[in-house]
């Protein structure tokens, strides 16, 4: 009877050990797809001024960039912000393998070239008129002649497009010192974004002024398309983890902007 319970134990033990085995090295596959190159580069727009900032040491911080550190850590790997100038730029480093993840709008331009999974941030998404220009409301822009800027395929030129009748939509970079110029220099009567965005235009624009909310933005963690179910399970745990912790309201705090929130879990 003893030699018997002994054999049971064993193969318990045995048993159990396989188990541990075979979920470490599953999880190990998980790291690795998620991160091939050892290091988590994270893709970011370094135009939104939400998701990225620049630290008094020259550090990236922001939620991207927040969230990045935090999945890193996770990983045990080291963090790697890949910042780009503007939304053009950023979009088309879609499907290039620049970046493992990113934190990007959801619209159907985007939805495309990449696979989203947890919302973290609603952006409220207004246009920004020009000085000497006046408009009653976001439903009055629509006009011919009125000429609106937008981040060339970012989540405002997804939005309008389809949807405008008369006015015509200049594409931009998304760089917001070519935006200011445009719209001091009457190039464009409005131009459309987020709000964090417009109102760092909008202070160093005397005479503009904010017209109302068009549309509201979900940005989601992302990655290129076709990971697998796991690696994706694992990311929206991690995020999960980090909202809960507060991380990215604490990165929204520290923003200072308006028209930014936390998406709900």
């Amino acid at each position: 009877m003893n030699e018997r319970r002994h054999a049971l134990k064993a193969l318990a033990v045995g048993v159990f050990a396989v188990a541990i085995a075979a979920d470490t090295m599953a999880q190990a596959n998980v790291n690795k797809e998620i991160v091939p190159t050892g290091k988590l580069r994270v893709g970011i727009n370094g135009s939104n001024a939400t998701l990225y900032a620049r630290a008094a040491d020259g550090s990236a911080t922001g939620i991207s960039a927040d969230l990045g550190k935090f999945i890193a850590d996770k990983l045990g790997v080291p963090f790697e912000p890949v910042v780009y100038s503007g939304a053009a730029a950023y979009t088309a480093s879609f499907g290039k393998g620049e970046w493992d993840i990113i934190v990007t709008g959801r619209n159907p331009l985007a939805a495309k070239r990449v696979d989203f999974m947890p919302d973290v941030i609603l952006i409220d998404y207004v246009f920004l008129a020009a000085p000497g220009r006046e408009f009653s409301g976001p439903d009055q822009v629509d006009r011919a002649g009125v000429k609106i800027g937008v981040p060339r395929n970012a989540s405002a030129d997804a939005f309008l497009t389809p949807r405008l009748k008369s006015a015509e939509l200049v594409r931009l970079a998304g760089d917001a010192a070519i935006a200011t110029e445009m719209l001091r220099d009457g190039k464009i009567d409005l131009y459309a974004t987020g709000t964090d965005s417009v109102q760092r235009i909008a202070d160093s624009l005397p005479g503009s002024k904010i017209i109302g909310v068009f549309d509201t933005v979900a940005f989601a963690i992302s990655t290129a398309k076709g990971w697998s179910p796991e690696v994706k399970a694992r990311l929206t745990q991690m995020v999960n983890e980090a909202k809960a912790a507060g991380i990215v309201q604490k990165a929204i705090d520290t923003s200072g902007r308006k028209g930014v929130r936390a998406a709900p879990n």
